[in-house]
């Protein structure tokens, strides 16, 4: 820890590109976490029908999000690397190629969300009243899909090559009008209608058109030499070899991010076992809780660029210097953090108007959430800041979905089967973070993940 804090000249480097990459990635995730909550939070007044019903279709948008999150993940391990290379070339084509997976994947689920929403619904609950909120709330959020699926493509590649900034102003404009047409729409404020859900819904899209609208504006209007402005051109010279070389490394990624994503939406499915009031306690709990990890996720983020960087430059010892300053960062970070939200749950408990009879239960998932931070920041690090970093995907995807899969998942589903309260439940959930840990520090100390996979790719 002597060696972080040190004003030496390379420390002085590590930090300028930290504080560039991280506070516009903190920013965006702040906002983008923001959506969420500030639903749930407008909502909430209107009952636990209508938040247990947002919750439901946040569980299938977060499944869509994680996978796309997985072709996002493996395309930015190329660009991060050949950004370091100073290959423009292929990271127009990494965009390129990545655009069509996303805009096909957001198809995937954009139709089954429109044609059958009763099916995913039930999943998670027969609750009449939760079904009706929820149809009513997918037969509009769903249009927002594919205009999410290129706007991440075009934010996370401008991560890569070290612009996280633009990702940040369009989120910023998307959360101001997601915030003016909620209060508008939600409960007839401003001379707009009251729709409750299903006005949430409509403020949801429009954002995200308008996030959309700003992205491509800027990389193929305002800035027509971006480096990830790409072009038909472009797309013609993605030849096997390549699709092979980027399948290669992101599919794993892909399976990882998309398997733990239902791997969690699954933690919900065993959590509706205990009732419409667990999935509503559950859903306040995991939308505040992100608010407060989501500052170690991004230094994970903006390690797994620095390192991508460092990597695709050959300066392999460096990055493996930077992968032990990042360690020590993140697992900092987890702590006041962890310390924070759990410092601050009578206020969470009243801004989000939470009733007796949930508090006790909400207050028990804040106090665990709080406990473990921590030690699931550092295993993000591991997972996304430094195994990927390099390439070394295929060992991630066995940590993280062996701990969960083969631990946490039978662990929290048996308890669900017995009766076990929300927070018993919350609680087992954990059990993969332990297992992670066990299994990912020997791993990230072995350094076989510090590898430059563009090195031979022309």
């Amino acid at each position: 820890m002597q060696g972080l804090f040190t004003l030496d000249s390379d420390n002085k480097r590590f930090y300028k590109i930290l504080v560039s990459l991280c506070i516009p990635i903190i920013i965006q995730q702040l906002i983008s976490t923001s959506v969420n909550v500030i639903d749930t939070m407008m909502i909430s007044s209107l009952g636990e029908s209508s938040v247990a019903s947002i919750g439901v279709a946040n569980q299938f948008f977060f499944l869509f999000n994680m996978s796309l999150s997985g072709i996002t993940g493996g395309a930015g391990v190329f660009i991060s690397q050949f950004f370091g290379k100073g290959d423009v070339t292929n990271i127009r084509k990494v965009t390129g190629f990545s655009t069509l997976l996303a805009i096909i994947l957001s198809l995937f689920f954009f139709i089954p969300a429109l044609v059958i929403p009763t099916n995913i619904i039930h999943i998670f609950s027969y609750d009449p009243e939760v079904i009706k909120l929820c149809t009513e709330y997918f037969s509009i959020v769903v249009f927002c899909y594919p205009l999410i699926a290129i706007s991440t493509v075009f934010s996370m590649g401008s991560r890569g090559v070290r612009n996280p900034k633009l990702g940040m102003f369009c989120s910023s404009a998307a959360l101001v009008v997601n915030i003016i047409l909620n209060y508008g729409l939600i409960f007839g404020n401003l001379g707009l209608p009251m729709l409750g859900v299903k006005g949430a819904a409509i403020a949801t899209v429009t954002a995200r058109m308008v996030e959309l609208v700003l992205i491509l504006g800027y990389v193929y209007f305002m800035k027509k030499d971006y480096v990830l402005r790409f072009g038909l051109s472009d797309l013609k010279l993605i030849t096997k070899d390549f699709t092979i070389s980027f399948l290669s490394k992101s599919m794993p990624i892909f399976l990882n991010d998309s398997a733990w994503a239902v791997g969690t939406v699954l933690y919900s499915v065993a959590y509706s076992k205990a009732g419409t009031s667990a999935i509503a306690a559950s859903q306040i709990a995991t939308s505040t809780g992100n608010f407060f990890i989501m500052t170690a996720v991004c230094i994970a983020i903006g390690a797994s660029i620095m390192l991508g960087n460092e990597l695709g430059a050959d300066n392999i010892d460096r990055a493996i210097v930077y992968a032990k300053k990042f360690s020590a960062l993140t697992f900092l970070a987890g702590l006041i953090f962890g310390g924070l939200l759990i410092l601050n749950i009578p206020f969470l408990l009243k801004i989000f108007s939470v009733s007796d009879s949930l508090a006790p239960d909400i207050t028990k998932i804040f106090v665990i959430m709080g406990i473990m931070m921590a030690l699931k920041s550092f295993n993000t690090l591991i997972v996304i800041g430094i195994l990927r970093s390099g390439g070394d995907t295929k060992y991630a995807l066995f940590l993280e979905l062996g701990c969960m899969w083969f631990a946490s998942i039978p662990l929290t589903f048996l308890a669900a089967f017995y009766g076990a309260p929300i927070y018993i439940l919350v609680l087992l959930t954990y059990a993969e973070e332990i297992f992670k840990f066990i299994f990912g520090v020997p791993r990230a100390l072995s350094k076989k993940w510090a590898a430059n996979i563009v090195k031979e790719m022309n």
